[in-house]
């Protein structure tokens, strides 16, 4: 007694077990052929197909196709329904694969294919419609439908970039199973897990070990992503001269160095390094070293970071030919997004002579500074430092341009500093300028001079101040139609200080 299935079956199960019309298919299939000897050329895909009889299966859901499989929708969703010469019949595929694609993709949604063809026709049904429908069908096609396969080669390339060794599990071994393989199991993320936990409690001789082994290799395991956990421990557990053999290895090539401290990774652990530091003659050789690269480094989100660890933790006198190189190169440093943070706090950081060569550079460069969109924030910083014999060589330095700077995106907030920061005998002379100015009614309307406007009418006094009441007064008609000029005007209605 045969079984009963649903009418979509897998193609892997063969449809003589299943489909009772598969005798009269055949049959119809048969006589089609002997009458025909092809598929007649005014005869539509859909009229060849009608002989079929599938009322046996009256619960078949109504999914919109026509017998077929998807190869033409029915009624009104066909795009080629006339029928004539050089005209093609169903869906308008140029390829096998197209045609293959449209036609037995039923059930794609959930990535499952059907067909509800015998496996021992369809080569030659299928063959038949796509010389139909105008398509070609390659030569050779195997008679059951290639269908893709569900590919596992991505979910297994973790494991094959691994050695086989690897795979074992490594909690029933010790550090010296598997010398010989200690610098291949750091760069693992698994294996360098199990080194830091072995090394954390291993015996003086297995730390020794594992030192000899990582010696040659620390600079490749500085910079990766794992293994430099691995190096980070070796360094809190080894011994100070070998701690001492790993700070000549990495200063052994100063370009290297500096690579490694560019490094996410690398960074972090060079400063794991800098803390295990005991010696002048070992702080000295890494900052001998380090300083040459001081201009890439500052301007590096992680070389940053092991700046301002040395700025931080070593003496002026350490750290006093690397501010020399920074001194040097000041501007460049200053208009970098990281340089300028950097260069900030190297002016924290510093003192006596080398302080005062940052400060020299910056201000003898602060008029270009003041204008650019990172290095504004230095001559900010000098001001906010509060210094009076700096704050008066900076204002000198950009005497006869505050007019033009208040115009200036960047410049303006520059002027607004220098304004609030400064005592009053500086302020008022830095208002007096802008009041002498030609540009000075241009500033009430400007997007960024109006603040400079504001600034000193909140910090000028006396004279000064009616002078700039005076200014407002004087344009206040064409300040009350411009946007700019409104938010002056507003300045002194929060403090109702305007009557007209």
């Amino acid at each position: 007694m045969e079984s009963t299935v649903p009418f979509l079956s897998p193609v892997s199960q063969s449809p003589e077990n299943h489909f009772s019309f598969y005798h009269n298919f055949e049959l119809f299939y048969m006589e089609n052929i002997a009458q025909n000897n092809s598929f007649d050329q005014t005869q539509t895909l859909e009229s060849a197909f009608s002989g079929l009889n599938v009322s046996g299966y009256p619960d078949l859901p109504d999914s919109g196709y026509q017998f077929g499989g998807g190869f033409a929708r029915a009624g009104q969703d066909r795009n080629n329904n006339v029928i004539g010469e050089g005209t093609k019949v169903g869906p308008d595929v140029e390829s096998w694969g197209a045609f293959m694609y449209s036609s037995y993709q039923l059930g794609s949604s959930r990535n499952t294919e059907f067909s509800i063809l015998p496996s021992s026709n369809q080569t030659r049904l299928l063959s038949a419609a796509a010389s139909a429908a105008g398509c070609t069908m390659p030569f050779g096609l195997n008679n059951n439908i290639n269908r893709p396969s569900f590919n596992t080669s991505k979910l297994c390339n973790n494991n094959q970039t691994r050695p086989h060794w690897l795979h074992e599990p490594l909690n029933c071994l010790s550090l010296g199973d598997l010398r010989g393989r200690l610098v291949a199991l750091a760069k693992d993320q698994y294996g360098c897990k199990f080194l830091q936990k072995s090394v954390e409690k291993a015996s003086k001789e297995e730390i020794d070990m594992v030192f000899m082994e990582v010696i040659d290799h620390v600079c490749e395991l500085m910079s990766n992503s794992f293994a430099n956990f691995v190096v980070q421990k070796v360094v809190d557990v080894c011994s100070e001269e070998q701690r001492n053999q790993i700070l000549l290895m990495v200063i052994k090539n100063r370009f290297r160095l500096v690579e490694i401290c560019l490094n996410l990774h690398g960074a972090r652990a060079v400063q794991k390094l800098l803390e295990k530091l005991t010696t002048q003659q070992q702080i000295s050789l890494f900052m001998s070293a380090l300083s040459p690269g001081a201009v890439a480094l500052s301007k590096d989100l992680n070389g940053h970071r092991v700046i301002q660890y040395c700025l931080k933790n070593f003496s002026d006198e350490d750290n006093k030919y690397f501010l020399t190189v920074v001194a040097n190169n000041c501007y460049q440093i200053a208009i970098d997004k990281c340089g300028c943070c950097a260069l900030k706090h190297c002016l924290d950081h510093s003192n006596g002579e080398a302080r005062s060569r940052l400060f020299q550079e910056i201000i003898a460069n602060a008029l270009n500074l003041a204008e650019d969109q990172y290095g504004n924030y230095v001559v900010q910083h000098i001001l906010e430092l509060k210094e009076t014999q700096t704050t008066e060589s900076l204002l000198r330095q950009l005497q006869g341009n505050y007019a033009s700077l208040s115009c200036n995106r960047y410049g303006s907030n520059v002027v607004e500093r220098c304004l609030l920061e400064s005592e009053e005998p500086l302020t008022t002379r830095i208002i007096v300028e802008l009041l002498r100015s030609p540009i000075v009614s241009t500033l009430l309307l400007d997007p960024f001079g109006n603040y400079v406007i504001q600034s000193a009418l909140s910090v000028s006094k006396g004279f000064v101040f009616d002078a700039l009441l005076n200014l407002v007064q004087d344009h206040y008609p064409i300040m009350r139609s411009h946007s700019y000029g409104k938010w002056v005007l507003a300045w002194f209605s929060r403090r109702k200080q305007l009557h007209m």
